[in-house]
């Protein structure tokens, strides 16, 4: 048996992520893969989470395979952790999906777009850069650098001071990179829930995601851990994406608008390309809009964001008229089909151009035998 890419690419997963779930195992693996990969002792279910880990001889297959480019993670068994790694998961791997690099082991990999770091890979390595901060991941996307952060309800506060210096601090470096905030979790209905939760503040320092979304002067783009978010990472990834999307999908009836809060004009109406889910933009445009005397907008978005989010919030509270963004229009920009990637089954070759035969890696047996 010669390992395909996507076989190393799920081994190469879960040595990042830890633990990735079933459901999203089944996104990277069929079930026959997965048994391969358990009976070779490479990877196992882990008893009381269901969740898939790397084995110790399946860790030290992938560093023989990668030449050692693998992060130092210690694998932690506490609930809470747990948690904590499959919801990273989602992230990851959704991150993956959207044709972006998460297999960086330095800060200085991210010089290469489109490429995500965890903040997990160096928290660890003697001073710990990151302090308590909760940024899961820096992602150079394009002309954007975002730090990432996993928003849920009930996922608690934050020391916003520390949050900005230490992206700044680490992303020194990156100059000419536009920052943002990446908010991502299970769906946007999740992550709005948690930030539109009333919650009085009660500490000088720590305040929840909702004020802190209130009061960041970064953008703020919201993220869907799912085939939705992993095709807004492929847009996000194209340097100058709103332009160039929004020419794509106009076409012959776009007019150039002079305020900067719109994308164009459409018929007579501002128009914003709201792909990116960046929706405090999409309510300051609405605003400038009806000072301006424009009733309505018109906004452009995938499918899944529009029936998730925009056409409740928006359309049928008369505030935009929403449109459905064309595959062709979506395709004209990143350059691909707006699906998920998905690994290939083709042989999976070395640095040195080799393949990789799994008869030559023992499974393990019994002491004794």
């Amino acid at each position: 048996m010669l390992f395909s890419e996507r076989e190393i690419d799920a081994l190469r997963l879960l040595c990042w992520c830890q633990y990735i779930g079933m459901d999203d195992m089944r996104k990277l693996l069929t079930e026959t893969e997965q048994c391969n990969l358990m009976l070779l002792g490479l990877m196992r279910q882990h008893k009381k989470s269901t969740a898939f880990i790397l084995t110790n001889q399946g860790r030290s297959f992938l560093s023989e395979a990668l030449d050692n480019a693998i992060p130092e993670l210690a694998q932690s068994y506490h609930k809470d952790a747990i948690q904590r790694r499959l919801r990273l998961a989602g992230l990851i791997l959704t991150a993956y999906r959207g044709h972006i690099d998460p297999f960086t082991t330095t800060v200085e990999e991210l010089l290469h777009s489109p490429s995500l770091f965890l903040s997990a890979v160096t928290r660890s390595r003697g001073v710990n850069p990151w302090g308590s901060t909760r940024i899961a991941a820096i992602a150079h996307l394009g002309d954007l650098l975002c730090a990432a952060h996993y928003v849920c309800p009930g996922i608690g506060k934050l020391a916003l001071t520390d949050e900005l210096n230490a992206f700044t601090n680490q992303t020194a470096r990156f100059r000419d990179a536009r920052r943002a905030f990446l908010f991502a979790g299970e769906s946007y209905s999740d992550i709005l829930a948690e930030l539109e939760a009333s919650e009085p503040r009660t500490d000088t320092k720590l305040i929840s995601y909702g004020a802190a979304y209130q009061c960041l002067q970064f953008p703020v783009h919201l993220l869907s851990c799912d085939d939705t978010g992993a095709v807004q990472l492929q847009i996000m990834s194209v340097p100058d994406y709103r332009r160039k999307l929004t020419r794509a999908a106009l076409k012959g009836l776009y007019q150039s608008a002079e305020n900067p809060a719109w994308d164009a004009f459409f018929q007579g109406m501002p128009f914003v390309m709201a792909a990116d889910m960046d929706l405090r933009r999409l309510d300051d445009a609405i605003s400038i809009a009806r000072q301006e005397g424009y009733p309505q907008i018109a906004v452009a978005a995938l499918e899944g964001q529009a029936e998730a989010v925009l056409f409740s919030r928006y359309r049928d509270t008369g505030k935009a008229r929403v449109f459905i963004l064309t595959n062709e229009a979506v395709s004209e920009v990143t350059g691909r089909p707006p699906v998920p990637y998905t690994p290939p089954r083709t042989q999976f070759l070395t640095a040195e151009g080799d393949v990789i035969d799994a008869p030559s890696f023992k499974a393990p047996g019994r002491a004794g035998r």
